[in-house]
């Protein structure tokens, strides 16, 4: 009987010792997200996604003019939309004017390179996050929009690496 209060003692003993240590440990949880924090982690998540597929050197450079339908823009063509996207939503935010017909026929004379949409689409990037981290930024409700018409861009790309017989890079094995 003796060994088993001294067992008990010992257990007890452990336990609260285990106990305080851990309360001793925990932190404050983090708290979730605001809408407008969520808002532009996803507008950031797409883009990226989207920047991944336009550096893909896995993805033909020759398919980027691939169209699946005679109606319907290249590879190239949606990623150069999706960069002129950035740049007029981005403009938007800062209360300026942006002629996107003007910007299109501008981009059109440009030349067609992976490399060339790389180094507008980083550009045009950095400058839309510029906007959203800014102290103080909280993002129209619009943007909610713009947000879901990217997103149908990224999966039209995606369905051009399907038809071509190319994973998207976001299905691969992660190594």
């Amino acid at each position: 009987m003796r060994k088993f209060s001294v067992f008990t003692m010992i257990t007890i003993a452990a336990l609260m010792l285990g106990a305080s240590a851990a309360a001793a440990q925990t932190t404050t949880p983090k708290p979730p997200p605001t809408y407008e924090q969520t808002i532009v982690n996803r507008w950031k998540a797409i883009h990226d996604k989207i920047l991944v597929m336009a550096k893909d050197t896995v993805y033909p450079e020759a398919k980027l003019s691939y169209k699946p339908h005679p109606d319907s823009r290249t590879m190239f063509q949606e990623l150069r939309h999706v960069t002129i996207g950035l740049e007029m939503t981005t403009a938007q935010a800062k209360g300026e004017k942006y002629d996107f017909g003007a910007k299109e026929k501008e981009y059109d004379a440009r030349p067609g390179s992976r490399a060339a949409i790389v180094k507008e689409m980083e550009a045009a990037i950095a400058a839309s996050y510029a906007v959203l981290d800014a102290p103080g930024y909280k993002p129209p409700s619009s943007l909610i929009g713009w947000l879901e018409h990217q997103g149908e861009h990224y999966g039209k790309m995606v369905t051009s690496y399907r038809v071509n017989g190319v994973v998207p890079p976001i299905s691969r094995p992660k190594s």
